[in-house]
């Protein structure tokens, strides 16, 4: 008798947990889709609160679908009932008309495992070519055809702005630095190219005593004033200049004695005067050049 009762719970038992391996259901977004087109399969499964389920993941084989990404869901129990749900993003190559899938769901007992297989569910493989001509004409040629070669205009487009948006970033980061550098570096320039014409004209005067002479090398002077103070200097007379140097006592005295040696026609000949002069002028170009120097140099450090 015992032996008897024994046997009926066992299966009364066996029975139950039967009943209580739910299938799971599945279902396609739509029942039709081409190739390559992107396609949802969505999987859910109830089932007792108790029981792990484990749901198909990405090593899963989805033949004749290719997996494209996968959305799980959180689990939702109410009244001792779970819910496990996934969505299956897929997409298809093969060309059957009619493409199924079956996905199951996966119950651990304890050291055992068990499958339950959701229905089949279809789609249908939407065709793009509808007749084929009978029979097919294949060529048997395979030569190459040539092909004209064409610009490249995007790729050009795309390196003209990337080159446009770098020198913009780096003006933005070092052009005070690369414009003050300039700056000093034409200062610089325009010195010695004075420098080396001015002492020209000095040695020619030196050598042959021509008013001439010193007449141009003023002239330069005035002129490379000019541009370095950006003032019409050269147009000024010798009154005009001193008053803009604020009387400066070396600049008065040596123009006067060039005016004189020029126009006056003291002398035909370089004495220690006219000698004085020119370095006198040589010297406050120098002394010009050095305070813009300063001045540039400062106004970087400012910025």
């Amino acid at each position: 008798m015992r032996k008897t009762l024994l046997i009926f719970f066992c299966l009364f038992v066996t029975g139950t947990q039967a009943q209580q391996l739910l299938p799971p259901s599945g279902s396609f977004s739509k029942d039709s889709v081409f190739i390559g087109e992107l396609l949802r399969y969505t999987l859910v499964h109830r089932h007792p609160a108790a029981q792990e389920v484990i749901l198909p993941d990405s090593t899963f084989d989805f033949s004749p679908f290719e997996l494209v990404r996968q959305d799980f869901y959180p689990t939702a129990t109410r009244a001792g009932i779970s819910t496990d749900s996934t969505v299956y993003t897929l997409r298809t190559f093969e060309t059957q008309p009619i493409q199924q899938l079956v996905l199951p769901a996966t119950v651990l007992q304890g050291t055992d495992t068990l499958q339950v297989f959701a229905r089949p569910h279809s789609v249908v493989l939407r065709q793009l070519v509808r007749t084929v001509s009978e029979p097919l004409n294949l060529r048997t040629q395979t030569t190459l055809a040539p092909v004209e070669k064409r610009f490249d205009w995007p790729i050009l487009l795309l390196w003209i702005v990337t080159i446009a948006a770098l020198a913009a970033l780096v003006w933005l980061i070092f052009g005070q630095v690369i414009k003050t550098k300039y700056q000093l570096y034409r200062l610089r320039k325009d010195h010695l190219y004075f420098n080396s014409r001015y002492n020209s004209h000095v040695d020619r005067f030196v050598k042959t005593g021509t008013p001439t002479s010193m007449e141009k090398a003023v002239a330069l002077w005035k002129n490379y004033l000019t541009k370095l103070e950006r003032s019409a200097i050269n147009s000024f007379t010798t009154k005009e200049i001193v008053e803009y140097y604020n009387d400066d006592e070396q600049v008065n005295l040596a123009l006067r004695f060039c005016d004189k040696a020029i126009y006056g026609n003291v002398t035909a000949e370089p004495d220690q005067e006219t000698n004085q002069a020119l370095s006198m002028l040589r010297r406050f170009a120098r002394s010009r050049y050095k305070t813009h120097r300063e001045i540039t140099r400062n106004v970087k450090n400012k910025r």
